[in-house]
């Protein structure tokens, strides 16, 4: 075979490999489709448009269309998490051919967003593929009234923009000792001296001594939610939930006051190590802090997380500000838990005090870990299309410099190749089911009673979550969009409550919590009493009075 046809052979393949076994838009909207026409617990519908105009599909897993308590599980919010995405898809795949399917689904209702950013897969799909966040929205990254005036350049023609080392002078970063591809801020105290600036790849097309600055990267869908949103802050939005996409998802949750519970596949990770309590942050005027009782249940999730699904060893990854999965505890009151889905294997990862990424230092050394902890483990896969090695290339704007292109291939780290997520897939499956059969279950004692005269009656029930986790969360009691605890009497025209009030509401019901109510009735015949809320639904008792 010509060698010039076999490299171009192998060079393609080199691009593709996230893009062969991933599903694009077109190929996620047709297998979500493929679902709805062979199952009828499925349903798949528009909540709304990207900023490109792509449909943000929800998929519905529900025995009917009553509303019953749910979980909302979304996926690819951030663009450079498409593995997320993949994951979602494959757990709705593997949920739809259980065999426990309908047992599941009789009490409780499953929606999934398997991607609330559709725009962003064309730069995962892309012909010159980069590492993008965003949405389609023009930006103007360096806020100078313009946009996309110094956008990223192929300086060695491979279709991907990664990384420019240049040697100089003033260079902060060496060559790792642990991997001579890797490079890590230089430590004056080991008497190591910097050899190497590290730049995006491209030219300074403005001449303002910034590099690819404003590229016109679109809006980070999961740096625009309300909570803590990072104002001014490169890919944050204009403006606090000014992207359709954020309002849709939104609006969805706010909505549907039956969703208990909400799990990402995102960035972020406080499902493997819950949340912590700060009394400080927690009673302050603008709560950041998860309440005490919420973090009690988060405990009881991880751990069911890690012993019950046997899902450990995940990296921290620490919440970033304006993200969804803290506006949807902090502003919605749900439960709200993210995790990345896959991390390299522990085995893989080495300890080390070295500093990390090249173009955003750490105080830990956490991320660096995983980056020559995933070389490893692509080394021992036999992936060797996961990193571009130093080429040598002249650049315009250091003409008398020593200048080399290379890096991790866009997106190579937080996207493995789509088989090495199944595994992981089918222990998140099972995570899923521990905590749907751990969610709130609402039960009352056979309702006492007790005749005080004619027509005249005493009726008393007490109220029981039987459940592993509460009612609602804490934080659910301050915000309005959360159902509190409702018991309610219901009497007939020719009955009236003497004593007791009509309807009870209470705060959270903690697990095992019970409350007794009592009710003085005249007239015969039947009472309905209904108690319960929208996460945990609403059992219904008939007591006949005589």
């Amino acid at each position: 075979m010509n060698k010039k046809i076999l490299f171009l052979l192998l060079f393609s393949f080199a691009l593709t490999y996230g893009q062969n076994d991933y599903l694009n838009y077109e190929s996620l909207s047709k297998k979500l489709k493929e679902f709805e026409s062979k199952s009828k617990f499925c349903t798949v519908k528009s909540i709304g448009k990207s900023s490109g105009g792509k449909d943000l599909w929800l998929v519905t897993l529900s025995e009917s269309a009553k509303p019953k308590p749910a979980l909302l599980i979304t996926a690819g919010i951030d663009g450079k998490h498409q593995a997320g995405s993949q994951m979602a898809v494959q757990l709705i795949d593997q949920l739809l051919k259980s065999e426990n399917l309908s047992k599941l689904l009789s009490e409780k209702t499953l929606y999934f967003v398997p991607s609330v950013n559709p725009d962003a897969m064309d730069a995962f799909f892309g012909k010159l593929k980069m590492e993008k966040s965003g949405n389609a929205t023009k930006t103007d990254d360096d806020r100078d009234g313009q946009i996309g005036e110094d956008p990223y350049e192929d300086m060695n023609n491979d279709g991907l923009i990664t990384q420019i080392r240049i040697e100089d002078v003033s260079g902060t970063y060496i060559e790792s000792p642990d991997d001579a591809r890797l490079l890590v801020k230089a430590n004056p105290t080991k008497n190591q001296i910097g050899k190497y600036l590290v730049l995006s790849e491209g030219f300074d097309n403005d001449k303002d001594g910034n590099f690819n600055e404003d590229f016109s990267e679109g809006v980070n869908i999961d740096r625009n939610f309300t909570f803590d949103h990072p104002v001014f802050e490169k890919g944050s939005g204009v403006y606090v939930a000014s992207e359709p996409e954020t309002r849709a998802l939104l609006d969805f949750l706010y909505l549907n006051k039956n969703i208990y519970a909400v799990f990402t596949f995102g960035m972020h990770n406080n499902l493997s190590e819950a949340p912590k309590y700060d009394s400080k942050m927690a009673s302050s005027r603008i709560i950041k802090s998860w309440l005490e009782k919420d973090v009690k249940t988060a405990e009881l999730v991880t751990s069911l997380y890690t012993d019950k699904a046997k899902i450990k060893d995940a990296p921290k990854s620490p919440m970033t500000k304006g993200n969804f999965a803290q506006t949807a505890y902090y502003h919605a009151g749900r439960f709200s838990f993210s995790t990345p889905g896959w991390w390299i294997p522990k085995e893989e990862v080495k300890k080390d005090s070295t500093q990390t990424k090249v173009d955003k230092p750490k105080k830990d050394a956490s991320e660096f870990n995983q980056e020559l902890a995933y070389l490893k483990w692509a080394t021992k896969e036999n992936l060797t299309n996961v990193f571009v090695n130093w080429t040598a290339v002249k650049h315009p704007d250091f003409p008398n410099q020593k200048a080399e292109v290379g890096g991790f291939m866009p997106f190579a780290l937080n996207n493995p190749p789509a088989k090495y997520l199944e595994e992981s897939t089918t222990k998140h499956k099972l995570f899923l089911e521990e905590f749907l059969a751990a969610m709130p279950k609402i039960e009352t004692t056979t309702p006492v009673v007790e005749k005080v005269q004619n027509d005249l009656y005493r009726v008393t029930v007490k109220v029981v979550n039987k459940g592993l986790l509460p009612t609602y969360t804490e934080i659910g009691d301050k915000i309005r969009f959360v159902s509190r605890m409702k018991t309610e009497l219901v009497v007939a025209k020719n009955q009236s409550i003497v004593s007791g009030r009509k309807h009870y509401l209470r705060n959270a019901m903690q697990a095992g919590e019970s409350e007794e109510y009592s009710w003085l009735i005249s007239g015969s015949g039947k009472v309905t009493i209904q108690t319960g809320c929208a996460t945990t639904g609403v059992k219904e008792l008939i007591v006949e009075l005589k």
